[in-house]
């Protein structure tokens, strides 16, 4: 298992790589790691790579992020977050979670690649994150 996370600031963004599989309290240290990084502002866009994931979120697993994510709305308000999968259950299950997300403005797409993800992220005709 391994999670790592890096913020590149002169591209606004924060990058997640996961492999193997995680517990709901390695996710929600990698996610306070990169919110507590002194470089990462609010309203950065998250590139999340989940290609080499081993077993999916799990529903409670789903839950207890989304519970997570709203402690930390004013930074992730105005936020994209791409996400890439190539497994369909990981698939799935991040898209339960962009549901269980719906409260916070912010946008959640799933991608086949790093390079459709990136440039659905920084392409300048990408719709506008819901007002809150």
């Amino acid at each position: 298992m391994g999670i790592r996370v890096w913020v590149e600031p002169e591209r606004r963004l924060v990058r997640i790589e996961i492999v193997g599989d995680s517990s709901t309290a390695e996710i929600i240290d990698a996610i306070d790691s990169a919110v507590s990084d002194p470089r990462t502002e609010p309203g950065f866009n998250i590139l999340s790579d989940h290609t080499g994931v081993g077993e999916p979120l799990t529903t409670p697993q789903a839950h207890e992020m989304a519970d997570h994510f709203h402690k930390l709305i004013d930074i992730m308000s105005g936020s994209r977050w791409a996400v890439v999968s190539r497994k369909a259950a990981s698939i799935g299950m991040m898209r339960m979670l962009a549901v269980l997300l719906n409260n916070i403005p912010m946008t959640v797409e799933i991608f086949d690649s790093i390079e459709e993800a990136e440039e659905w992220l920084f392409s300048p005709d990408a719709p506008e994150v819901p007002e809150p």
